[in-house]
């Protein structure tokens, strides 16, 4: 059992910082019982809870309580929490007031396995059944947060007309001059209680062919049940149709002409959970041996709960507002704060989520093959090789993005009898607003070449170097963030998932650690003072030094734009003509001085020098999608070196008292962050503006313990 608690202390009062708790509580019980010599069962039952409170906002100030947003000119109806509603003014100003993400969830598995081993000749067969039984209780929630928020991106102080470089806005002018663009907010919630089993059977054999092959087979099967809700408040949209569909039955307060769910949990089971595996060793010769392996592992992601099928109205009333942004065709449509979230022509009060019916578990394969050879009796060195595919991976977007960008009529629902501007039930109409859909179209592939130089201890001395050269590739960020600039979990746009294509945010090419352990040959038993008298023999003898490096290079980062008026969450990019010539790198030109770096070319124009460029105007109020792709561009690289020093001195018979020095980041090397890779922004390719430091500074400790 254990209790973790977190909190923080605000800089500024009106931050209203959220206190988290996550109570854990374990169970379990294992009963082993033996056939004969040769046969040997083992089960298992398990319980595991876990309580996350997690941030509730808390005025310090004693002003606002619950009616902060009515103090301060915001209408909210109905604040439950305290303080005031978020209002962010982009990169270079802190924000102020609480979203209130918080939320809590109850989460409880229970486990039952049962394993059976038997020993048969050169086989160890051993197959097993697993059945665990998930209960989530948590209030239904989006990513807006109980209090929401309201943006101020420096759309409308921007000016799309002129050049890139001085086109961008300022978030605080915006807020300055009362211009939202954009606002969201969880308007009310229940609280629901997801289930789901989650039972697989397997069988491996590890095989020992011959005396210098074994051979490892596996088979391993799996269902995932679809998550259903207890009470069943859980509704998902027909893709086709655009009806509003529910399990078991239509609740009260759903849309006019809503249905039911085809299958329980409003989703289609999947049967294809297959996850094969095959391994071998084979010793060549007493000193070189040759290792390979395949294996598949299939599984559903974890998402957010706003991700849920029962975040969907009348489980949830929650507003998201996207506006018209200014383009060179387009003055643009911003809101008010006064505004909120009540009125206009953009609010909805209903919320919905989708589950496409035949989404899929990822299915993830890996390969490898590696040999290894003794150099000596106590140095080895190890290449291998290392590949992996993921197919399935859950990504998100807008199934409602507009067809034709910087037109709100050409969304594929804006005319749909169930969630149209004409709506049967105009209530719940979304229009051209955004419909959140997670869906399984991400992918991944990465391929590496390994090497390991190994030390077993040998006069004192052992040591660990390896060395990687890979790359990762992926059409997707995925669903939680990467500190990388410009990725994002949603495709640019929704409907060409091949053009987010490029190096995975986290794309190291090289990769380089090594961890070297030296017992210094002094002092008794040793080559050098080994008939020291006590005296120095404490001061000197029976030292150890240890070093740990990290080096690795620059993460891969996308290229940005401004917007493109499709109102699609994946973020906009700009188009590429060509690389960067980096000349004369500095914090202050990351990508260089060179006119390939400085130049960003007007809409739909090639200069043939510039490496980025603006897309084109559509004609329509919006832009063309930019053609750069993920990974255009690569930040710094990270080097860090620990030194320890340490040695335990005998005080009392087996009595001891360790000494330990560490010198975290010690010799002080710094590695930058992530520099600004908006094209459009004055500060394109910095990383002094932006103070961005992946490093910490040298930290010294000193410690000691006491073993007795």
């Amino acid at each position: 059992m254990s209790t973790a608690y977190d909190g923080t202390t605000s800089v500024l009062a009106i931050s209203f910082p959220g206190v988290n708790n996550y109570p854990t509580k374990l169970f379990g019980t294992n009963w082993v019982h033996t056939f004969s010599p040769e046969i040997v069962n083992s089960a298992h039952i398990g319980f595991t809870r876990t309580v996350w409170a997690t941030d509730y906002p808390i005025d310090t100030t004693g002003i606002f309580g619950d009616n902060g947003d009515k103090i301060i000119g915001i209408p909210f109806p109905n604040q439950s929490f305290a303080g005031f509603t978020y209002q962010s003014m982009g990169s270079y100003v802190s924000g102020v007031g609480n979203p209130a993400y918080g939320g809590g969830l109850i989460d409880n598995t229970y486990s039952y396995i049962d394993d059976l081993t038997w020993q048969r000749g050169t086989h160890t067969i051993v197959a097993g059944i697993q059945a665990m039984r998930y209960q989530n209780n948590y209030p239904t929630a989006n990513n807006s947060g109980y209090l929401g928020s309201l943006g101020y991106g420096g759309l409308f102080t921007s000016n799309p007309s002129i050049n890139a470089a001085s086109a961008g806005g300022f978030g605080p002018a915006d807020f300055v001059l009362d211009r939202v663009s954009s606002a969201g907010a969880t308007l009310s919630s229940v609280n629901v209680g997801q289930r789901q089993w989650r039972v697989a059977g397997y069988i491996a054999d590890d095989w020992k062919a011959t005396p210098k092959l074994t051979l490892n087979l596996g088979l391993r099967y799996e269902y995932d049940q679809p998550w259903v809700e207890q009470n069943d408040k859980t509704g998902n949209i027909d893709l086709t149709t655009g009806q509003v569909q529910y399990e078991g039955h239509v609740p009260v307060g759903a849309p006019v002409g809503s249905g039911i769910c085809k299958y329980a949990g409003c989703y289609a089971p999947n049967y294809h959970q297959f996850m094969p595996r095959l391994g071998f060793a084979y010793q060549a010769t007493d000193r070189f041996v040759v290792r390979g392996g395949y294996g598949a592992t299939s599984f559903f992601e974890g998402n957010s709960s706003n991700q849920r099928l029962t975040s969907i109205t009348p489980f949830i009333q929650a507003i998201s507002v996207t506006v018209v942004t200014p383009t060179v065709d387009n003055g643009g449509d911003p809101r008010t704060a006064e505004e909120g979230f009540s009125g206009g022509t953009t609010q909805y009060g209903g919320t919905f989520n989708v589950y496409p019916q035949d989404i899929q578990p990822a299915y993830i394969q890996e390969w490898n093959l590696t040999t290894e050879y003794a150099l000596t009796h106590t140095l080895s060195l190890q290449i291998g090789y290392i590949g992996e595919q993921g197919q399935h991976i859950e990504d998100y977007g807008n199934v409602n993005q507009y067809l034709v960008n910087g037109v709100p009529s050409s969304a594929p629902f804006y005319n749909n009898e169930y969630l149209g501007v004409n709506a049967v039930d105009p209530s719940t109409s979304i229009g051209s607003n955004s419909l959140l859909i997670t869906e399984s179209r991400a992918m991944m592939n990465s391929n590496a070449l390994q090497s390991t130089l190994r030390q077993r201890l040998n006069h004192g001395l052992e040591f660990q170097l390896n060395y990687t050269y890979s790359k990762a590739m992926t059409n997707s960020l995925g669903n939680y963030a990467l500190n990388v600039n410009g990725y994002s979990g949603a495709f640019q746009n929704y409907y060409d998932s091949g053009a987010d294509y490029g190096p995975a945010g986290y794309d190291a090419t090289h990769n380089l650690s090594f961890v070297p352990v030296y017992a210094l040959p002094i002092g008794r038993g040793h080559e050098y003072l080994s008939n020291a008298n006590r005296l120095v023999e404490e001061a000197f003898g029976g030292w150890k030094i240890s070093a740990a490096g990290v080096f690795w290079s620059g993460f891969p980062e996308t290229a940005t734009g401004p917007g493109n008026n499709s109102n699609s969450y994946g973020n906009s990019r700009p188009n590429q003509y060509r690389r960067i010539k980096v000349v004369h790198r500095s914090m202050d030109h990351w990508f260089g001085t060179d006119a390939s770096a400085t130049d960003i070319c007007p809409s739909g124009v090639d200069d043939g020098t510039c490496a980025f460029g603006l897309p084109a105007s559509n004609g329509s109020g919006g832009t063309l999608f930019g053609t750069a792709r993920n990974g255009s561009l690569r930040g710094p690289d990270y080097k860090n070196v620990d030194l320890s020093a340490f040695k335990d001195f005998q005080t009392y018979k087996e009595q001891v008292i360790g000494f330990r020095f560490d010198a975290f980041n010690a010799f002080n090397l710094v590695s930058y962050g992530n520099p600004d890779t908006g094209v459009s922004d004055a500060t394109f390719g910095e990383i002094a503006q932006l103070g961005s430091i992946r490093s910490t500074e040298r930290h010294l400790q000193f410690s000691l313990h006491y073993t007795f």
